[in-house]
């Protein structure tokens, strides 16, 4: 196992919002300089962002000792984490897109803005920063796209 977090993703404003609730991996290994989150297409689609739209910058990034090729789009998405008795802080992310992930993943600074502490990675064990030494919370099970 490893650490899920239910996530609410919000694109948009006004009338033209688009929101999807899903679980997102925490993925320490995911090194990035700011906050971003990776979406399959399915998840993308969703959101009106699959196909990438035009804006959309190119790159070519390694990965696990490949190359491969992703979608930038900055400050595409509000995201936000929630649990059955709270929410964490609503974060403005930019969205990556590989068209190969299978799951919604956090990056090690996206997960750090939203609060969110691995206690247990292994075991999926998890807190927000301000409950350190008084909660545990257990991971979510895995949303496949």
């Amino acid at each position: 196992m490893a650490v899920r977090v239910r996530v609410r993703l919000q694109r948009g404003t006004g009338a033209s919002t688009r929101e999807l609730e899903t679980v997102a991996l925490v993925n320490t290994g995911f090194e990035a300089d700011k906050e971003d989150a990776s979406l399959p297409a399915g998840a993308a689609a969703r959101l009106g962002l699959w196909p990438p739209p035009p804006e959309a910058k190119q790159y070519v990034v390694r990965s696990y000792g490949s190359s491969i090729q992703i979608e930038r789009l900055e400050n595409a998405l509000r995201v936000l984490v929630t649990t059955p008795d709270r929410s964490g802080p609503e974060i403005t992310a930019h969205l990556l897109l590989t068209g190969a992930d299978d799951e919604v993943v956090l990056s090690d600074s996206l997960s750090q803005a939203l609060g969110i502490v691995p206690l247990e990675p292994r075991d999926g064990v998890w807190c927000f920063h301000d409950e350190i030494g008084t909660r545990r919370r257990p991971s979510e099970p895995p949303e496949v796209w």
